[in-house]
Order: C-alpha cells, then sequence, then structure tokens
C-alpha cells in the first residue's frame, strides 16, 4: 500500500519562494514529484498540506 502527500521544500529558490512536491511512499521507498509550482512559506498550510485560503490563487 502507498501513501500519498502534498509537501512544500525547505529550500527556496532565488526568489525566496518554496516548490511544492507530492510525496509518494511505498514500500518504505519514498519518491518525490515536483509540481513545478512555487508558493511563499507563510502562504502554505503545513498540518493540511494544503495552500492557505489567504493565497490570492487559492479555491475558496
Amino acid at each position: 500500500m502507498a501513501s500519498i502527500q502534498t509537501v512544500l521544500r525547505n529550500k527556496p529558490n532565488g526568489r525566496m519562494l518554496y516548490p511544492i512536491a507530492i510525496r509518494i511512499t511505498k514500500d518504505r521507498k519514498t519518491s518525490y514529484i515536483f509540481t513545478g509550482q512555487y508558493i511563499d512559506k507563510m502562504e502554505w498550510n503545513q498540518q493540511k498540506g494544503l495552500v492557505r485560503k489567504s493565497h490570492p490563487d487559492a479555491i475558496s
């Protein structure tokens, strides 16, 4: 059985934005798929793994 979760990588790019990635864990092996989307750390809800509603592009 596999588990899938959205995460925010801790290493920012040159514009101080953090990449959003999908973490897949199967048979205790973890792999990441990067979405190509970047976000400010203050606009990310760490507990839920989602973008905060205060972000301009968030869907209500």
